[in-house]
């Protein structure tokens, strides 16, 4: 059972686009793990100069006693950020243990192209989007992501899941999990991870509007958010939101020339980590 504390124990941090909001939704139904309802803190890229740590901890002052406290930020893996962020991880909570979940990494880029229009407000093709943002395809170099997380953590820190095994078998992945976490995998009703349906689904993913975009910078948004129920946040998204109209997929050039780049890393990665 995990000691009284204010700071994690584990983060799920990486990558975006990859399962981790169906992985904390699953690890959050676990009893003895307390995870930071909003996921996505973004304390140690975005916020950490923003911020304080008295702020951070209180994010977990409504976890029971002896809970395993976690939180899930994906963005933490991101090329243009990793480096720093996993350094502050390592000063603050150098025991802390780390999830990595990737998937596919062209699959990934094609996924994470659509997250970056909603979350900009942006509208362009895929080809100049991969130019403006090039940590959307870095950040599928996972190879680069594990020497720099080698740096600052040792390798019994640090679990590697993959997306398409956890499509295929949710209860093994989660079994998995929990076991790098220390947490008793029988006081989990399997059946309702296995139940669990994907979450930020890419049909669902639209442009914010400007009055959406300025209430998500105000300091209490997440809180306000955590306290709304569900079908009130559905509706503001409908409302404040709206769809996407540039294509989704990569243009066969494009996807061929990443699949050129990225196969072989690929290859690499799963021998040493699946």
């Amino acid at each position: 059972m995990a000691t009284n504390r204010l700071l994690p124990h584990a983060i799920v941090f990486g990558t975006p686009k990859s399962g981790t909001t169906t992985l904390c939704g699953a690890l959050m139904r676990h009893p003895d793990i307390y995870m930071y309802p909003k996921k996505e803190t973004h304390f140690f890229n975005d916020l950490f100069t923003k911020r304080d740590m008295s702020w951070y901890k209180g994010l977990f002052t409504d976890a029971p006693d002896g809970a395993l406290l976690m939180e899930g930020t994906p963005d933490y893996s991101m090329s243009h950020c990793v480096d720093r962020t996993l350094e502050r991880i390592a000063t603050h909570i150098p025991d802390v243990k780390l999830i990595l979940m990737v998937r596919n990494p062209v699959d990934r880029i094609e996924s994470h192209y659509i997250q970056m229009l909603s979350n900009t407000r942006t509208e362009i093709s895929i080809d100049q989007a991969l130019e403006k943002w090039p940590e959307i395809v870095e950040t599928s170099d996972y190879g680069a992501i594990v020497e720099t997380l080698r740096q600052y953590f040792s390798e019994d820190q640090l679990l590697v899941l993959f997306l398409e095994d956890y499509k295929s078998d949710k209860s093994t992945v989660h079994a998995q999990a929990l076991e790098f976490l220390e947490v008793d995998a029988s006081r989990i009703p399997l059946e309702t991870v296995n139940t669990q349906k994907a979450l930020h689904k890419r049909e669902d993913q639209g442009v914010d509007c400007a009055l959406l975009a300025r209430l998500r910078r105000w300091k209490h948004y997440d809180r306000i958010n955590m306290l709304m129920p569900s079908w009130i946040i559905a509706l503001g998204k409908r409302t404040l939101r709206s769809p996407l109209k540039v294509p989704t997929k990569l243009p066969p050039a494009t996807r061929a020339r990443l699949e050129a780049e990225f196969n072989p890393k690929w290859a690499q990665f799963q021998e040493e980590f699946r």
